[in-house]
């Protein structure tokens, strides 16, 4: 979101009395582009809950999350917890907790980022090597862990079961709309796989595509 759009929000939730959670597990993870402040940061009345994961930033299997908002509100999401999963690993958050207080994360984030950046530039490369372009639309991401595409004439469900049949999967765009949509996007995850797997799948989804689309004439 610009920055307009985030003191709006902000501005909004205030005045009604909302209450805004700002789940944002990926905005350390940043390629280029301008380092935007949080809502959190925007609020100065207490409307906004700020909520990120260690497991972006450190490692997949941390499982480590943290939230900063309201006292009482932390207080209650706290008892809530400990009665749904008594509370998350304690050795695990010993573990973040040592490694973040010694200063690692800090030097280990810049590494992670330009790891990831690459991870992008490839997968992006290969959509340029591989996919129809013309029937395809997407933006680069200047931050974050996933590409979102959008084909027009390709239904991104019918896309799905071809490509799965090439040991090929994504996520469908139509479970992020709740007023209905997204049945044309879906969204591709480039941090996991390797150059190489990234390579080999986004030829096979490209091979996907235009099977379907010389099916359709």
């Amino acid at each position: 979101m610009s920055l307009d759009r985030r003191k709006e929000l902000v501005k909004i939730a205030q005045e009604e009395g909302l209450l805004i959670l700002e789940d944002d597990p990926y905005g350390c993870v940043r390629f280029e582009g301008e380092d935007l402040p949080t809502l959190y940061s925007l609020d100065d009345v207490g409307v906004v809950l700020y909520a990120g994961s260690f497991s972006k930033i450190l490692a997949p299997g941390t499982r480590v999350g943290w939230a900063v908002g309201p006292k009482d509100l932390i207080r209650t999401m706290t008892v809530f917890k400990q009665g749904v999963d008594t509370c998350t690993s304690v050795v695990a958050q010993a573990l973040v907790y040592k490694y973040c207080q010694s200063g690692n994360l800090d030097a280990f984030l810049p590494k992670i980022v330009d790891h990831y950046r690459r991870k992008r530039d490839a997968m992006e490369e290969a959509f340029k090597k591989y996919l129809p372009l013309e029937e395809v639309e997407y933006v680069t991401p200047h931050g974050g862990f996933f590409y979102w595409l959008t084909t027009p004439n390709i239904l991104a469900e019918e896309l799905f079961n071809r490509a799965l049949e090439k040991k090929v999967a994504f996520v469908c765009g139509a479970p992020f709309f709740p007023n209905g949509g997204g049945e044309h996007s879906f969204r591709m995850c480039f941090t996991f796989a390797s150059p190489e797997d990234t390579d080999r799948g986004i030829k096979a989804l490209g091979e996907a595509m235009r099977e379907i689309l010389a099916q359709k004439g």
